[in-house]
């Protein structure tokens, strides 16, 4: 058996993304040849990895198992080959950075390791907090810097925002849910079903704005602030939800694989970004970590 890398990177892709097109974006290639890599998978695993559905590409149980070893695959690979600089940086500081829960949970620890090891000298000094406490800190200087949901941001005039990811949303329903199975799903198809409701980061306000948008009322059967609750429930068929990929997995803690699908309808992004006040002078270390963020976003991209 002779699977390579790039066979596992356009596989996970594909995975994350639901579509051949997608995957073949994010991988920057031609969509033949995703389709001949997962081809080629599927050749020499002796399974199938996906059902290809009208709408996208599904996994298929055993290939939900198979892309767990592609991430410790990957992880490791990444871990083994990372770049060590000839000599550290020189750039010295300490930076002050405000973040939301949802940034500290999925976006910030990788790339926060990966400064340490390129820029031992660059301090972050990280602080978990509100959309809002987020703006005012900025305002009054407690902030140099914040990573944040920019799709969230109130005031807009006050600050300087780079928009880094584009998270697409998607609906969550355990494998055995009937709309796994489904084609085309609606956000009306969920108006008999339970639905569970993420609280953190003002997710429930931005739902809101969508279900007026639709005349759509959710059955919400439970509401919670923590992410592993909420998946853990949709895994256990008690409810479904509808969130972004950058918070995706396919499992639960306890092993039950969650399927996302497409919604017919508009669904917005959450969008993450960085952003800091108009007229404020970066010192050396800021500056130098903002360019560090979009170095490793687009690095991520490829």
């Amino acid at each position: 058996m002779n699977i390579t890398l790039r066979q596992i990177r356009y596989f996970i892709a594909t995975a994350e993304t639901g579509q051949i097109s997608r995957a073949a974006l994010v991988c920057n290639v031609t969509q033949s040849s995703v389709t001949t890599a997962i081809k080629g998978l599927e050749e020499q695993l002796g399974y199938k990895l996906f059902v290809r559905q009208s709408k996208g590409m599904h996994v298929t149980a055993l290939g939900e198992r198979f892309l767990r070893h592609c991430h410790s695959i990957v992880r490791t690979v990444e871990d083994a080959t990372e770049a060590v600089p000839d000599e550290p940086s020189e750039v010295s500081g300490v930076v002050k950075v405000g973040v939301t829960d949802t940034i500290s949970g999925y976006f910030l620890p990788p790339i926060w390791r990966k400064l340490r090891r390129d820029y031992p000298e660059i301090i972050l000094e990280v602080l978990e907090v509100s959309r809002a406490e987020l703006e005012a800190g900025l305002l009054d200087d407690n902030f140099d810097i914040a990573i944040m949901l920019t799709s969230n941001i109130r005031h807009r005039d006050p600050f300087h925002y780079e928009e880094l990811i584009a998270s697409p949303r998607r609906l969550w329903v355990s494998s055995r849910h009937p709309l796994a199975e489904q084609d085309q799903v609606s956000i009306h198809d969920l108006a008999t079903e339970d639905y569970i409701l993420l609280t953190m980061d003002e997710h429930e306000s931005t739902m809101g704005n969508v279900w007026d948008l639709h005349d759509f009322k959710p059955n919400i059967t439970f509401r919670s602030h923590t992410m592993e609750a909420l998946r853990s429930m949709v895994a256990n068929d008690m409810g479904v939800a509808i969130l972004s990929d950058m918070v995706y997995r396919s499992w639960s803690l306890e092993g039950r694989p969650i399927v996302k699908k497409d919604l017919i309808e508009d669904i917005p992004s959450m969008n993450t970004g960085m952003t800091w006040r108009r007229g404020r002078k970066l010192s050396d270390a800021a500056a130098t970590f903002l360019t560090f963020l979009r170095s490793e976003v687009v690095a991520g991209r490829e």
